[in-house]
């Protein structure tokens, strides 16, 4: 079913490409150059505000209010001497176009280490063989005959008093009234079991004296579980919830600038790192202004195909359509002057994607609970240097308000709670550079085509969490990274309310910083 998938997405995208370029032949074809100097004559209203055909683009103060209506004359900078809502029509969108952005967005970990159960009881024990090798024999039921545990024959003075106090066990049989393996999977460990004589005092250190027949042993072996079954310290890959959809980057489709839209991202990521293989993500959006054109609402909803959130240790491994994380970004320009539109907002991350599930023999060995809220302050300055360039930073913080609960235990049983892990504070820098390189309004399908070069960064402030307890460890396959990815990208403006922008991010690090090969996107925004 996924193979499937994956092949109609991959049809879909090549049909999508072939139809764009010919579209763009087409419209290219038919449209003559525009003189550098030309002065907008003619009929009709554009949506520069101005008659006839687009000249070159007008300084941000020169132009007038949106043919709509909206104005608003009190904010700094003359606001208002611009088309209002610089982005909710075709016609303003190259004075703020969109960054791609970069961001897998997805949390990796690791389970592993060996988890330890103790057995212990104190019994009464019974002489068995007194020959060089002295057995012993203890009995945990009701049975006259001592034959639950027995010593391997090899005795030591722990006491010190030169009379042999302490013996080595053996493994208990599965028919023995003594307690044995906890869950499948468990190894006795030989080296912990031991005997030690302690009289009728009932504790667990050896005494002093020479045991006899009927005196208490105190008796305790362990049973040690890895989770694979074979190495001494495994470490199992586990994808965080909602993986290659959790955490949130802001300037992924994103402009300085409020602006009234519906928008569809659409990511392939070939070879994500941690063994995920090649993952698609898909994010539903909408932006609304709610005031004036100083606010904007934004909510974004992530959708993938990607590596499921329940995983069994020794299966294949299951590809699932999983839900991300929801988020809410509000945005407000602070300063908007005849180059330079400033913003700053924050958004929140809110947690819907499924629990991730790690599963052995048909048991839960591993739960993480998605129950983290993220916060994403952030600021953007957008500054447009002449008619055909405009230049755009956005620097993001995401941060957790809280951790995640992390349930893990390998005997089968209900899992307890080992820890909560809270996700390390990410830091995203973002540069975009946007080229204007074709305008015509009067074009039967492309109106306008822009280039973008962007660079991208993403940090972590502290080093990964990590949680630990008997013996297992839930963290994070890297306990810092530092990623640098470069994205080159094309806006093609169609039609009067249409943008369709594909672009390519690759990786500029290795190892662990180079969380895929490439990615592949294409974003639709729609201006209504």
């Amino acid at each position: 079913m996924f193979s499937s998938l994956i092949w109609r997405i991959s049809v879909y995208s090549l049909v999508a490409l072939a139809s764009l370029f010919f579209v763009t032949r087409f419209a290219v074809g038919q449209t003559t150059s525009i003189p550098p100097n030309f002065v907008p004559n003619g009929g009709g209203l554009n949506p520069y505000g101005t008659s006839g055909d687009f000249g070159p683009l007008q300084p941000l103060t020169e132009l007038p209010p949106d043919f709509r209506g909206d104005d608003f004359n009190n904010f700094p900078g003359q606001r208002g001497s611009y088309a209002s809502s610089l982005g909710a029509n075709r016609g303003s969108f190259s004075t703020a176009p969109t960054i791609f952005g970069d961001f897998f967005g997805g949390g990796f970990s690791a389970f592993g280490g060996s988890q330890r159960v103790t057995r212990s009881f104190t019994a009464p024990g019974v002489l068995l063989s007194a020959t060089q090798n002295t057995i012993l024999g203890f009995e945990v039921g009701d049975d006259s005959i001592p034959n639950d545990v027995f010593t391997t024959g090899l005795p030591s003075d722990l006491s010190g008093d030169g009379n042999p106090d302490s013996f080595g066990i053996l493994e208990p049989l599965p028919t023995s009234d003594a307690p044995t393996s906890p869950g499948q999977g468990f190894v006795f460990d030989p080296d912990s079991g031991r005997a030690v004589y302690v009289g009728n005092s009932g504790g667990q250190t050896a005494i002093n004296g020479i045991f006899t027949n009927g005196q208490n042993w105190f008796v305790s072996y362990d049973y040690v579980a890895s989770l694979t079954g074979t190495d001494v310290d495994p470490i199992v890959p586990v994808p965080g919830p909602g993986v290659s959809a959790r955490r949130v980057k802001v300037s992924e489709n994103f402009s300085a600038d409020v602006r009234n839209r519906l928008f569809l991202n659409y990511s392939f990521f070939n070879d994500a790192y941690g063994g995920l293989g090649d993952i698609n993500r898909y994010v539903l959006g909408f932006e609304r202004i709610v005031f004036e054109d100083l606010i904007s609402i934004e909510a974004r909803l992530p959708i993938a195909a990607t590596y499921g959130s329940t995983q069994t240790i020794g299966l294949d491994e299951n590809r699932n359509i999983e839900l991300g994380n929801a988020a809410i970004i509000g945005k407000g320009v602070l300063l908007a002057t005849e180059q330079y539109i400033w913003s700053a907002g924050v958004g929140v991350g809110l947690p819907l994607a499924d629990d991730t599930v790690l599963r052995r023999d048909n048991r839960d060995v591993l739960q993480v609970q998605n129950r983290s809220v993220h916060l994403f302050p952030f600021t953007s300055l957008l500054f447009r240097y002449d008619q055909y360039w405009t230049l755009q930073g956005v620097t993001q913080l995401d941060v957790a308000l809280n951790g995640d609960p992390i349930r893990g235990d390998l005997t089968g049983a209900s899992l307890p709670k080992i820890g909560t892990f809270n996700d390390s504070t990410l830091l995203h820098l973002d540069f975009a550079a946007t080229r204007s390189v074709y305008r015509n309004p009067c074009g039967s399908h492309l109106r306008e085509l822009l280039f973008n070069g962007e660079l991208h960064y993403t940090g972590t402030l502290q080093e990964s969490d990590f949680v630990s307890s008997g013996g297992i460890t839930y963290t994070n396959l890297a306990k810092n990274f530092n990623i640098l990815n470069a994205t080159v990208g094309a806006h093609f403006v169609l039609a009067d309310n249409l943008i369709v922008s594909p672009a390519i991010s690759v990786p500029l690090r290795d190892g662990l910083d180079e969380q895929f090969d490439y990615e592949a996107q294409v974003q639709v925004n729609y201006l209504p």
